[in-house]
């Protein structure tokens, strides 16, 4: 089963929707076991009536635009927003959204948090020391608006970007798309042909996405773990001039 990250939405306030292919890829039904919603996407009904319609098992986190509660969400009378901490008024029907949270899949502790509380901003000592906090495998962290993947003392950081494609009000940040790992690379398409080109590496080589030159900035994406036991595979969904670019990055966690 899969684990979809999304992030960054910032609907109605600086997107309309999902592009229509994003959603169409994601409405799959009993494919996506968890849903991780990395902050500032939680303002629009729609948007999560989305969410929780591609899995019950929604964990949301609070960003910096969003409100410290959201209404409770039921599909057939089942509360659906399940994120350890979160504390629900029954008085009110709302729920608090936590700064942090940790899920389980196979054998991998997944933390996520919307990354604003990390001071330097983005920056990696930071975000192992909040993982070593956290005491997880896979560090999911949104509010840079860039993808971002890389491996760091034997855990896993990704960076889903945001799913619209919305603007973002911080400093322009110039980076490659995937730093320095010790993942595999492999290139895919989302069509049923061939693929154009594999490339599988090891050690700590620069790793990039479809070779394409740009730093994620105003570019829709998300990404999607399969998780196998100790193997991890992610799927880096790109939407780049009307079409969806798919990268594949393979991690094996320590023993």
């Amino acid at each position: 089963m899969l684990v979809l990250a999304l992030s960054d939405a910032h609907i109605p306030d600086r997107a309309v929707d999902l592009p229509s292919k994003f959603k169409k890829l994601l409405s799959i039904p009993d494919k996506i076991s968890q849903v991780a919603v990395l902050g500032n996407s939680s303002n629009s009904s729609e948007f999560l009536k989305f969410v929780t319609d591609i899995t019950p098992n929604v964990h949301i986190v609070r960003g910096e635009f969003d409100r410290a509660t959201i209404p409770a969400i039921h599909t057939d009378k089942v509360p659906v927003v399940k994120t350890p901490g979160q504390e629900r008024s029954i008085k009110s029907n709302r729920v608090e959204l936590p700064m942090n949270a940790v899920i389980t899949q196979g054998e991998f502790r997944i933390g996520c948090c919307s990354g604003y509380t990390v001071v330097p901003k983005n920056d990696p000592v930071s975000l192992l020391t909040l993982a070593r906090q956290l005491d997880v495998d896979i560090l999911l962290w949104g509010g840079t608006y860039n993808v971002e993947a890389y491996t760091l003392e034997g855990k896993f950081f990704i960076n889903p970007g945001s799913c619209t494609g919305a603007f973002n009000t911080d400093w322009p940040v110039f980076s490659d798309i995937l730093g320095n790992t010790d993942v595999k690379k492999e290139e895919i398409k989302t069509d049923d042909s061939s693929s154009k080109s594999k490339d599988e590496k090891n050690g700590p080589d620069h790793l990039y996405v479809s070779d394409l030159d740009i730093n994620g900035a105003n570019v829709p994406s998300f990404c999607l773990l399969d998780i196998q036991g100790s193997t991890c595979t992610l799927y880096i969904y790109l939407y780049v001039d009307g079409e969806v670019k798919v990268d594949k990055v393979i991690f094996e966690k320590q023993r």
